[in-house]
């Protein structure tokens, strides 16, 4: 009987129909994975996009906050900037592919209600390319972002000392002398100056007869030099070796337009030549800004109230003037009397008496300001910062620091990124 041969192609018939399967079922799996790949890939790197956006957004909106002007106009803007710009159903978009929405305070997450911080949160569809083919034509990415907006925060100059003087290393920068009491009240005497050893110091207090400084607290960054009796001051607050004052932010007063005068009355705004001109006795409220000297001679009277005097020369007060000025009540120079700008070097002398007041910071950051009291100086409600200070006189003098009187500096508004 002959041997029957079997072929080895076909003891497995259906091998190859499998292995076809197989390779397409792999395929198509391939092709899923791609699919997803691309997809996924796209939606994350929007979402990334969009989360820049969104950053972006909220410190924009954040920043026109802390300036006063309207965050939700300007977040929309940034949002619009980069390429997210808000649709508007109203406007025939029945499904907006894109929404922006800005909140103060935030809606949701650990900042929900705290007033001084913005959310921006943005919704957009993605679209698909593959995964159409399951009927996912598109994704949702929503992402946001939480800035703090910290307004500007006003407090008292050089920490409500009421005198200061500014020099970084001067000696003798504070001087007490004369045979006339002074009494500073409600705020500290603060000395900038590193002064110190040698014989040198950066404050210097002497009297004569029984007159005596009085303070509630004196400072130095150097060294102080007091005779006995000299200072009324307590022990505990007389203080060497204090930390250098941090560089403050000064204000800027501007004027536009010219003084005119009208009489015996003057308006605000720019004048030049020696102030106030011959035969003006009343100021109106408002900004005079000198460009000249400020004088005031025996027998001259000045009076005004709201009114901020920016000098670019010397300023010079006779102690027979009858002198009554204050500073603004309300504004962003509120308690602003006197200003001598940075880098005028000119000096500023003031010779009260009783019958004259002032009310409001006086200023002079580069200048050498001398108080000299001839006639029991009691209205001199003020902050005195110069370069220099030099306290004298023949008759006793009194200055009283309020805080709500004087100037009071801004420090800067923060925008902070924080979810």
């Amino acid at each position: 009987m002959p041997e029957r041969k079997t072929s080895m192609k076909n003891k497995f018939p259906s091998e190859s129909g499998q292995a076809i399967i197989m390779i397409a079922l792999a395929v198509v799996a391939l092709v899923a994975l791609t699919a997803l790949a691309v997809d996924g890939g796209n939606v994350y790197a929007e979402r990334r996009r969009a989360q820049n956006a969104a950053d972006t957004t909220v410190l924009d909106a954040a920043l026109a906050k802390v300036r006063g002007q309207n965050m939700y106009t300007e977040g929309l803007a940034r949002a619009a900037s980069n390429h997210y710009v808000d649709s508007d159903p109203a406007a025939g978009q029945s499904t907006p592919e894109v929404n922006v929405e800005i909140y103060n305070p935030p809606i949701s997450g650990p900042y929900t209600g705290h007033a001084e911080y913005v959310q921006a949160i943005i919704t957009a569809k993605v679209p698909t390319y593959f995964g159409r083919v399951i009927g996912i034509t598109e994704v949702t990415n929503k992402v946001e972002a939480v800035a703090r907006a910290k307004p500007p925060v006003f407090n008292p100059m050089f920490f409500g000392n009421a005198i200061v003087g500014l020099s970084p290393n001067e000696c003798k920068a504070i001087v007490y002398q004369g045979n006339a009491n002074t009494t500073v009240t409600g705020g500290g005497i603060y000395v900038n100056s590193n002064c110190s050893g040698g014989g040198n110091q950066a404050a210097f207090f002497n009297n004569s007869s029984s007159a005596q400084l009085t303070a509630p607290c004196l400072q130095a960054v150097g060294a102080i030099q007091y005779e006995p009796g000299a200072i009324n001051i307590p022990t505990g607050c007389i203080i060497t070796g204090a930390p250098p004052l941090p560089p403050p932010v000064y204000p800027n007063p501007t004027c536009s337009g010219s003084a005119v005068q009208n009489g015996n009355i003057l308006s605000p705004g720019n004048f030049s030549g020696t102030f106030p001109p011959a035969g003006v006795t009343q100021l109106e409220p408002g900004v005079y800004c000198v460009d000249g000297n400020f004088r005031l001679n025996a027998t001259d009277v000045l009076n005004g109230s709201e009114v901020i005097i920016r000098v670019s020369g010397d300023v010079r007060w006779s102690g027979g003037a009858t002198i009554n000025l204050s500073a603004p009540t309300s504004g962003p120079f509120e308690g602003l009397l006197l200003f001598l700008p940075e880098g005028n070097t000119n000096e500023v002398e003031i010779n009260g008496n009783s019958g004259s007041t002032f009310t409001g910071t006086i200023l002079a950051p580069s200048a050498s300001v001398t108080i000299n009291g001839t006639g029991g100086v009691t209205g001199l409600n003020s902050q005195v910062i110069g370069y220099t200070v030099n306290l004298s006189g023949t008759s006793n003098t009194t200055i009283n620091y309020n805080a709500g009187q004087n100037y009071q500096a801004p420090e800067n508004p923060a925008v902070q990124l924080v979810q």
